[in-house]
Order: C-alpha cells, then structure tokens, then sequence
C-alpha cells in the first residue's frame, strides 16, 4: 500500500510536469500568476520533504521544519483553486485555466499528504500511538481569540462599505457590489468566528445549559470537524499567496490596486490576517480532533475520555 509519503513524493512531481504543461497546453484568463520560478521551487521543496520521510532520517525538529516549510510553500503554489473551481463549475464568467488548474489541485494534494506523512512520522519517532496519536488535551483557548482577532477585518470593513463607509476607499463602493455580493461571504466569516470559539470552548464539546433539549449532550463532532478543516484549507490556499505578493510589494514599492477608488491596504490585510487566522485555526481543528475522539482506538484500544 502506497505511504502518504510517497504519495505526497508523486504529488509534487506531478505539480511540476502540470506547471510545465502551460507551455503546450491552451490556457484560460490568468487570474492569478506567480513568478516563474515559485511552483518548481515549491514542487521541489515537497520532493525533498517527502524523501527525507522515506529516508532513515530520525531527526524530528529537522523532518517537522522542513516540512513545514515545504507545506507551506505548496500552499502558496495553490492559491487560487477557489477561483478555479468557480469557473470550473460556471460561478465566474471565464473558462477554466485547465494548467494551472492541475497545477494547484497536486500541490493542495501534496500539502494535504505531506501534512499526514509528516504526522505519522513524528508519532513513530516518539513511540505514540500512529492512528489516534494517544491523550491529547483541547485546543488553549487563546488560539480561539487570535483566530477571532485575525477573522475580524474583512468582516468589519465587508460591513462598513455596504453601509456606504469609505473606510480604505477613496468613494463609496467602488466595485458597485454593495449587500448584493460584497457582503455575501460576511456571514461566512462570521461563521467562521464562532467556529474558532467552538473549538477552544466547553460549549464546543457540550451544548451548554441554555439550549433547550440539547443540554449537556456532545455537540455534532463531525459538523465542525468537516466546518473547521474546509475553513483551513479555504484560508490556507488563499491567505499565503496573498501574504507573500504584499510581501513582495512592500520590498518593491508597488501599491497597485485591481479595483480603482480602493487603497492597496484593505486588500493586503484582508490576505495577511487571513493567512494568520489559518495559522491557529489549523492547530485549533487537530487538537479538537484529538481531544474529542469519542471510540476507543482501534489500534491501541485506548479509550477517550470526553472533554467536558
């Protein structure tokens, strides 16, 4: 049977030959484009990570470093599948950049199964239990708050301009979408707080006292497992690439701006603090996944105890 490593080892070499394919392959309106050297430096950096997890190496600070990076990096080459899938699927008026598509599918792949081999690694290093990882305790509450803290811009500016606020803008509205679509993904975010506080909180393990017929009962572990990593992964494929292209135009000086009337910031923060918010929202959804378990390994047959 085939090893995340190795499969993540596969992944990366097929981001590559995808990348490479844009040269003979009919390409889509280029949303978003990344220098030329970035995808095979990131396809490069998963090859290595996932090699180093086949080797005999038993450095366990070096393989979750290193991989780490490389995840990281792979994700940043995977920036903007969300705007893949919408022409995908007809959401956005242009055909599907069918290259760059395959592109960001493997790296998003090889993230994913780099994540999972590198896991499986450090829990054979330490002689814990490879399927359920052994006791684990809930999430500290403070990433709760620091991913509030970080969910909260887009939200409160989303909502300013569609009350006609000029906060980060030169005029109201300047894209013209008002409550009509500017606001749309608000009330996702707005979920996305009260997820981040579910899964640090008691009340994220238990209903509370004050929900009727549903007190003291587990809460839905499965919704806010699938809630929280379907969140992760969103952010992760968007905020690392907008982080590293703010980045980039800080050291260069550019501040150009896709939407005329709107200053560079509002958007720079936007994929910052969202690249943050992924960053403990992660941990968040693992440590509650842990935490949580509610059947007895089938591995080692320990048994949880629920977190109340």
């Amino acid at each position: 049977m085939l090893k995340p490593s190795g499969a993540a080892l596969i992944a990366s070499a097929l981001t590559f030959l995808s990348f490479e394919s844009r040269h003979f392959l009919p390409r889509g309106f280029v949303i978003i484009d990344l220098p030329g050297w970035a995808t095979p430096l990131t396809a490069a950096g998963g090859a290595v990570g996932a090699a180093l997890l086949l080797s005999p190496l038993r450095a366990r600070r070096t393989l979750v470093a290193i991989n780490s990076a490389a995840a990281l990096l792979l994700l940043w080459a995977a920036g903007g599948i969300l705007f893949d899938l919408l022409r995908l699927f007809g959401l956005m008026d242009l055909p599907p950049d069918w290259p760059m598509f395959a592109t960001r599918t493997f790296a998003l792949t090889s993230a994913i199964l780099l994540f999972r081999a590198t896991v499986l690694r450090v829990r054979e290093l330490v002689g814990a239990c490879g399927r359920c990882g052994g006791p684990a305790s809930p999430p500290p509450r403070l990433l709760g708050y620091l991913g509030v803290l970080f969910a909260l811009p887009y939200p409160v500016l989303k909502t300013n301009w569609a009350l006609g606020g000029t906060i980060g803008l030169d005029y109201p509205d300047p894209a013209r979408d008002g409550f009509t679509s500017g606001w749309l993904v608000v009330p996702a975010a707005l979920i996305g707080i009260v997820l981040s506080l579910a899964l640090v909180h008691r009340w994220g393990r238990i209903w509370p006292r004050w929900v009727p017929g549903l007190a003291g009962r587990p809460t839905p572990r499965g919704l806010l497992l699938f809630g929280g990593w379907f969140g992760t992964g969103l952010l992760f494929t968007m905020g690392p690439a907008g982080f590293a292209t703010a980045v980039a135009d800080l050291i260069s000086g550019s501040s150009a701006n896709a939407i005329p009337g709107m200053h560079y910031w509002p958007g720079a923060l936007f994929y910052v603090s969202w690249a943050f918010w992924a960053l403990v929202l992660g941990p968040s959804v693992y440590l509650y996944q842990r935490a949580t378990r509610r059947k007895p390994c089938e591995t080692c047959d320990r048994v949880p105890v629920l977190q109340g």
